[in-house]
Formats: structure tokens, sequence, C-alpha cells
């Protein structure tokens, strides 16, 4: 009996033996064809070797790196996962390989956005998260290219999973509360903004954007001391002084304040005709005729074809007393605007 049951093993080995055999042989002329990078080949070959043994792990793992030196990551994928479960010894391999499709994915998403590819780089995005999903950087730039794809419901998920998967990286902190400022999530922008600045005291940016909100919250005096912070960063930064002018100006009647800021706004940036536009009716609400038609004169000499001028111009000099010349202004405002 003892005799008897050691043939049947003997037998049974010389199967298992025959069986590897044939595997190992597709395998083994896999690799010949992948080291002559003749990946189509070894492809075949290493298909066969899955014809005999659908759970060869060695067999998987060499077409997952066939398919990714193709740049067929569609394909290479369930094989890596086929080899990962079942030919553990190759696994600091394995998530080389991972990284390294990542990386392809990642940058080539990054370059047809910046051709505006906006849909081609959606899909190189979605495919390299789940090649990796744990990298934060791909689900904040499938945010911004859904946000490119007017699609905010999704932009707001993929900016969301960033947040979750990196909370403390500032690039995150930043592209998600932009886009929830940008989409009027004030709440969350609040809450992001907070936290930059939490993480870097002297976000001036982050500052900026609470001045807008609290605005928005009709909370001024906060908003104010908000665009105060940032403007101590960075003094030269017209447009945080237009948006100071603004609140003094539409929101608390501040005439004198408001003056102040869009002076400074136009004295840095002589060129935005919106900031010398508001100074001038600053100065026409506050009685500041002389001022407002002095610098308005210089305007429509600098702008003819610029209506609103003339039509500011008409009102500074109208108010000062002078009917004639505001007639005149005004004759000019009828002309520019077709009147």
């Amino acid at each position: 009996m003892r005799r008897g049951w050691l043939a049947i093993a003997a037998i049974s080995m010389i199967v298992v033996f025959a069986l590897s055999g044939c595997a190992n042989k597709w395998v083994t002329s896999g690799k010949i064809a992948m080291n002559g990078k003749n990946y189509d080949k070894a492809i075949a070959d290493f298909d066969k070797a899955l014809e005999e043994n659908p759970e060869n792990g060695e067999a998987h793992y060499y077409l997952a790196e066939c398919y990714k030196e193709k740049d067929d990551f569609g394909k290479m994928l369930p094989h890596l996962e086929a080899a990962e479960r079942l030919y553990p010894k190759k696994a600091d391999k394995m998530e080389d390989l991972r990284k390294s499709a990542w990386t392809k994915l990642f940058e080539s998403g990054k370059d047809k956005a910046e051709e505006e590819k906006w849909a081609e780089s959606r899909d190189d995005f979605k495919l390299a998260m789940t090649v990796l999903p744990s990298r934060y950087e791909t689900y904040s730039n499938l945010g911004y290219v859904w946000q490119r794809l007017n699609d905010n419901d999704s932009a707001f998920f993929y900016y969301s999973k960033a947040y979750e998967i990196a909370p403390d990286e500032m690039i995150v902190l930043e592209n998600y509360a932009s886009f929830c400022f940008n989409v009027e999530k004030y709440d969350l922008a609040k809450e992001m903004y907070l936290k930059l600045l939490e993480k870097d005291p002297n976000h001036a940016g982050a500052m900026a954007r609470l001045g807008d909100i609290y605005g928005q919250e009709k909370k001024f005096q906060t908003a104010v001391d908000y665009y105060n912070q940032a403007l101590e960063i960075e003094q030269d930064n017209c447009n945080l002084w237009f948006s100071l002018g603004v609140l003094y100006f539409q929101e608390m009647k501040d005439n004198e304040n408001a003056i102040n800021a869009f002076s400074r706004a136009v004295e840095l940036c002589p060129d935005d005709i919106n900031a010398f536009v508001n100074l001038a009716i600053a100065l026409i609400m506050a009685g500041r005729f002389d001022e407002a038609v002095d610098k308005l004169a210089v305007f429509v000499d600098d702008h003819p074809d610029d209506c609103t001028g003339w039509d500011l111009y008409s009102q500074a000099l109208l108010r000062k007393g002078m009917r004639k010349q505001a007639q005149e202004a005004y004759k000019k405002y009828e002309e520019c605007s077709g009147k």
C-alpha cells in the first residue's frame, strides 16, 4: 500500500512539473522578446502562459511591464493587480511600476491641459488616479480640468478629495479655497483661507479673499482689517487698494477713505480706467469738485473716446457752477455715446 501511494505521488509530481515546465517555456520566451524590446511578441507569449495557467503571477507581472512600455495603461492595470495578488516576490518592482506609470499619465495629463485638450487631459488624470489612488496631485488637477469643462459638481468633488488626502498641502488649500470662493461657497472658502493663514500668517492672497468674504457678510470693519493686513505685505497691489476703495465707497459710505484708496490704486496702475472712474465719482460725491474737474480734464484729453469720462466731466463742471463748460462736455458725451 505504501509503495502504491508513492507511485501515485510520483506520477502527480511528474504532471505538475510538466505543466509548470510548459508555462515557464512561454514566460522564458516572453522575457527574451522583452529584452529585445519586441513587446508584441512578448505579450503574445505571456498570454499563452496565461491560457495554460491563468494564475501565473509572473506572466501577469511581465504583461504589466510590457503594456507599460507600450503606454497602454488601461491594459497594464488588471495584470498589475493580478501580479500583486499572485506574485509577491516582485512587490517592490510592482510599486515602482505603479509610480512610473502614474508619472507618465500625470505628465501627459498636464501636457494636454496646457494644450487645452480638456477631455483628453481628464482621461489621463482619471487613469493616473486609478494607478495610484493616494496621490493628491491627481485629484487637484482633475478638479481644475473639470472646472474648465464647466462641470463644477465634479470639480468640487475632486478638489474636496485632494483636500481629504492632503489637508496640509498649501497648493491643495489654495486651489480648494479659490474654487469655493469662485462658486460662492463662501463658508467653506473662509474655512480654507483661515487655515491657509494658520500655516502661513503672511499669505496676502488669503487675507485679501477674507476681506472679500467678510464684505459679502456685511462685516465691513473685519473686511477692512483684512485688506489692510494684506496691504502691509503687498503695498503696491493696486487691485487690493481698489477693493478697499469699493468697500469704503459702496458699503461704508466713507468717501474720504475711498478717495485715498482709489487714489493709491490709480497711482500704482495709471492705466486702470475703472479705478480712475471710481476715484472721480468719489471726489464728486465728497464735494471735492475742483479736484474732480482737474483730474477729469486730463482724463478726457487722454481718452477722448471714453463716454463715461465726458459724462463725469460734465457733472463735475456743473456742480462747480461752470454751466457753459458743463454743456460743452455733455455735448461731447452725446456725440460719444451716439445720442
